[in-house]
């Protein structure tokens, strides 16, 4: 973990806030502008950040990073900035987030590491967690599949009741337990067992109280009120999948691979599906991951490449709206053959395994209906690759002769 050098400033300095807000309005102006990522100077370095930006909370802002200037140590994984907001015990309680950070590695709580800190508390380079929100899967419980349910219910349980234990060992490391501060870690939709969670933000709360508080009380009580304040101010309400739309559901009713079926057989399918928005080169589907899902184009450009390290364009091979991508993998339950990026920002709907699943154990028609159809579509793309290799053996053979 890198930390600069000693400033002449103090974090109560008022420069601080004029940079601080000058940073805000920054990002601010491009997010207005409906721009993908923002170039901003801050504190010193250069960062190149992916909007929308990944959190808020009452202290910060996270985004995901996409190239910094800073001299962080090679080896670490995805990373994500966040940022104090312009008040000086916003900046104080960043730079105390090296010890709760510490803290809770020690005792085996997964939480993202620092590799950089401003010795100002102005940012943090942390990892960025890739995963979903207890937040959003609260949202959307009732559509997980019944071992998904009892796999987080009873993980969840266990995970809150040894944070509260560690706040009691050491009071001035205790942190919101809120449902967008827990991550659950999953591989292509699906959970580990037992559940992989993660603390995202360790920023300390120390005027909360959690005496008597019961996993009963979490879920049934302080979970769908935090919720409700979620709603109300717009907190993170880009990472909650939402359910299709109807003019969504309307849009994709005339896409090949629901040709033949009616609207209502469209309707069941898209009960186990959701909206996902991905911006420009963030991974989609990777290789070698078995195919628990598949998406639909709505709208935006998706590209395939060999691997995620493959650079755009260098395997030409581009889908809009109408296509579906990952449904071999998803039929046969076998590892994707290809990595698909987001070429531009794009929207998806995802159908899910566990969920379609449980329709084909009902013996559902819309299901049989939809693999029949894939299957169409793949005997199709090969027949048509088929074609293309006999028209070149016919054109090598003309110019044999």
């Amino acid at each position: 973990m890198n930390v600069d050098s000693p400033s002449p400033l103090s974090v109560d300095s008022p420069e601080l806030e004029e940079q601080a807000i000058d940073f805000f309005h920054t990002v601010e102006l491009a997010s207005a502008a409906r721009s993908p990522r923002v170039d901003v100077t801050y504190g010193g370095a250069s960062f190149t950040l992916t909007l929308p930006p990944l959190g808020e909370g009452d202290r910060g802002v996270v985004y995901t990073v996409e190239s910094h200037s800073l001299d962080v140590p090679a080896g670490h994984g995805p990373l994500c900035l966040k940022v104090a907001k312009p008040q000086p015990v916003c900046r104080e309680l960043l730079l105390e987030e090296m010890m709760t950070t510490d803290y809770f590695l020690a005792e085996g709580v997964v939480v993202p590491r620092i590799h950089h800190l401003d010795p100002l508390g102005r940012f943090a380079v942390k990892d960025r967690i890739e995963g979903e929100s207890i937040t959003s899967l609260y949202i959307r419980f009732a559509q997980l599949t019944a071992r998904a349910q009892e796999l987080i219910l009873g993980d969840l349980e266990k995970y809150l009741n040894r944070l509260l234990d560690l706040f009691r060992k050491r009071p001035a490391c205790q942190v919101s337990i809120s449902p967008n501060n827990i991550y659950v870690l999953s591989d292509g939709g699906r959970f580990h067992d037992p559940v992989q969670l993660v603390l995202i933000d360790p920023g300390t709360t120390l005027n909360k109280s959690y005496d008597g508080l019961t996993f009963h009380a979490y879920w049934n009580k302080l979970l769908p009120d935090r919720i409700r304040k979620y709603e109300r101010t717009g907190y993170l309400q880009w990472q909650v999948p939402r359910e299709v739309t109807a003019s969504e559901r309307d849009e994709v009713g005339s896409f090949e691979i629901f040709r033949g079926m009616t609207p209502g057989e469209v309707f069941i399918l898209l009960r186990a599906a959701r909206t996902v928005e991905f911006d420009a080169e963030q991974t989609i589907l990777r290789q070698g991951e078995v195919g628990e899902n598949f998406f639909l184009v709505l709208d935006g450009v998706v590209e395939a490449r060999r691997s995620s390290l493959a650079r755009a364009g260098s395997w030409n091979v581009s889908v809009g709206n109408g296509s579906a991508i990952g449904e071999m993998a998803f039929l046969l339950h076998v590892p994707r053959s290809m990595t698909v990026v987001a070429k531009t920002h794009c929207k998806l709907i995802e159908i899910d395994r566990g969920l379609f699943n449980e329709m084909l154990d009902a013996r559902l028609t819309a299901p049989y209906k939809l693999i029949h159809n894939i299957a169409i579509m793949l005997a199709e793309r090969l027949h048509a690759r088929d074609r293309a290799h006999q028209e070149l053996l016919k054109a090598q053979e003309r110019g044999g002769n």
